[in-house]
């Protein structure tokens, strides 16, 4: 009974003109979006790889992170620990810092010593000074009294002198006597004019010694005080300079020391900090195993700058041009996204040589392939495993109107235009 009904239910016109309406629609409405856009044949979300390789030999850290897991913040973590690292050069650093402290410091202690014997000798040399000043003082205080004394001989042996030469003239004595006492006379004045040149003499010394200039004793112009001195004074300079040249050696290990010291725990271990909105795409090294310098450690796959490669008929390479406006969605999502053209290959183009997370198979004969970058992201990342990458999507580029149906638009518009009422001129 419920069969005769179905049967006659479908062999009603009206019904089977609804069915073929329906089926038609259908049909257009799977075929609409092949006339409006380009669709792709094949499509998938990839993303470029960052690959982390070994600096130093050594063994790979216990902590290593899996496979799969998202890094959703800035983490530095420890990736490898290398063998006991060479100090060769670190304690060779080190020695030759403590040799030239001891240098340095010998020298500054040195430089003490001098400059307190150079005080004693600054003590002895005014002492002397004051001593030479004072002592050619009284030497020419000295030497004028005797000049003193001297001139008044000279006035008594001239008075003695005329005396005489009256008692010659008168006969009382002889003419002897009188010449005898004019020599006396004369060589009591020769002594005054001894102690006259010698009280200048005295003086220029004392003038000399108050410049710093020693004339007697054999003093070559100085004192043994004063030339030893002098030569202090060499010797520290000497010092100074090499003081000076020790304390920069010093400054110079010390960096150099510094930057041993980093490179031998640069070289004890090495820290990885994880990029953030990455995720752990593979781990080659096994915990604890050995690895070698320049060995893959871990593989990173770049989830904040996804990209769609499309393949599409090359015919169509000429209609993709770089920034065009596209429509993607992942396959089982019912999103459209947003995205534009980046770049576009033919299929006699080299193959790409970047570190992908996702196999890009070089372009057929007869195919392009073309990237397209999201302007939106597809999925969060942090919630989808491996943030999507390697999953199919489908791509629809959008089509240029031809050129024979522009121009019956404007056929259309301009034979509708005909029968549309003029404008009416405003009233006078």
């Amino acid at each position: 009974m419920s069969g005769f009904i179905v049967s006659s239910i479908i062999s009603a016109r009206r019904v089977r003109i609804a069915l073929a309406l329906l089926i038609i629609a259908v049909s257009a409405w799977a075929f609409t979006p092949y006339v409006a856009y380009r669709v792709s044949s094949s499509a998938f979300l990839n993303s470029e790889i960052v690959r982390v390789r070994a600096p130093i030999a050594g063994y790979a850290a216990s902590g290593l992170p899996h496979q799969g897991e998202f890094i959703d913040h800035a983490a530095t973590l420890p990736l490898i620990k290398s063998y006991p690292a060479d100090h060769r050069r670190l304690l060779d650093l080190e020695g030759r810092q403590a040799a030239a402290k001891q240098l340095s410091e010998l020298a500054s202690k040195q430089l003490v010593e001098i400059a307190g014997l150079d005080r004693e000798l600054e003590k002895r040399m005014q002492a002397y000074r004051d001593g030479m000043i004072e002592r050619l003082g009284h030497e020419i205080e000295e030497t004028e009294a005797e000049r003193n004394g001297c001139v008044a001989e000279v006035r008594q042996r001239r008075e003695i002198e005329s005396r005489m030469q009256e008692l010659a003239k008168s006969g009382t004595i002889s003419q002897i006597r009188s010449a005898t006492a004019l020599a006396e006379q004369e060589a009591t004045e020769t002594k005054c004019q001894v102690a006259a040149a010698r009280v200048g003499r005295l003086k220029a010394e004392l003038i000399s010694v108050q410049m710093g200039v020693y004339l007697r004793d054999a003093a070559n112009d100085v004192p043994y005080s004063q030339q030893q001195r002098e030569r202090l004074l060499l010797r520290r300079q000497e010092l100074e300079t090499e003081a000076h040249r020790e304390s920069a050696n010093v400054a110079r290990l010390a960096f150099d020391i510094a930057e041993e010291r980093l490179q031998v725990e640069h070289l004890a271990q090495y820290n990885l900090t994880l990029p953030l909105d990455h995720v752990v795409w593979s781990v080659p090294a096994s915990p604890g195993s050995a690895v070698t310098q320049g060995q893959t450690v871990i593989d990173l796959a770049d989830c904040d700058h996804r990209f769609v490669a499309v393949e599409l008929p090359e015919r169509e390479f000429e209609k993709i041009k770089p920034g065009d406006s596209v429509s993607v969605r992942l396959i089982g999502s019912s999103n459209w996204r947003e995205g534009y053209v980046r770049q576009a290959s033919g299929s006699a183009a080299r193959a790409d040589d970047r570190l992908l997370a996702a196999k890009v198979a070089a372009p057929t004969p007869g195919n392009v392939t073309v990237e397209v970058t999201l302007a939106q992201d597809v999925s969060p990342a942090a919630n989808s495993r491996y943030c999507d990458i390697g999953r199919m999507a489908e791509v629809r580029f959008q089509r240029q109107t031809p050129a024979f149906v522009e121009r019956a638009g404007k056929l259309f518009w301009s034979f509708v235009d005909l029968f549309r009422p003029a404008n009416k001129v405003a009233s006078q």
